[in-house]
């Protein structure tokens, strides 16, 4: 990844900008209904960053909270901020994943699906720490997963 471009940024903007991109895949007829639900902090949550990247990363989550609901179910995403840092949390209602699978997920190459590269997550990652930030996931068979970015507001401002 080339080193992020820093300005400023409104992290709910990204959010919605991303949504749109799938917009088509929520209404998309004789497909299972995956329901997104955002609960976004109210105003703006600007922060130093490169823009471009962080859709990128959350295109990517978005793509695998999709791909976690092959039946349909709900993709809930929300943001806050506190202490100088904005939190970004994405949630899905999917098969879930094992703590095995949890440990692993953001080796480049790994994978749990049947297509992909296994590079999503580990760009993910990248993304996020070239921003002074982390990325966390919590999970269980059976029960979705939570994924958890927290970024610092200013990007020299380590979590």
């Amino acid at each position: 990844m080339p080193p992020p471009c820093f300005e400023a940024v409104d992290l709910n903007t990204v959010v919605h900008d991303v949504m749109k991109l799938y917009d088509a895949q929520f209404k998309a007829e004789g497909r299972p209904k995956v329901a997104p639900e955002l609960n976004l902090a109210e105003g703006e949550l600007k922060i130093q960053a490169d823009g471009e990247q962080l859709r990128r990363a959350i295109g990517n989550l978005v793509l695998n909270a999709i791909d976690a609901m092959p039946s349909g179910g709900t993709l809930r995403i929300s943001s806050s901020s506190q202490d100088g840092h904005v939190l970004l949390s994405i949630s899905d209602t999917g098969q879930g994943l094992t703590e095995e699978e949890c440990a692993r997920l953001f080796t480049p190459y790994y994978t749990t699906k049947q297509h992909g590269t296994g590079l999503g997550l580990a760009i993910v990652q990248s993304v996020v720490s070239d921003h002074g930030g982390k990325i966390s996931v919590t999970s269980a068979p059976g029960s979705g997963a939570t994924f958890v970015i927290e970024l610092p507001v200013s990007p020299g401002e380590n979590t």
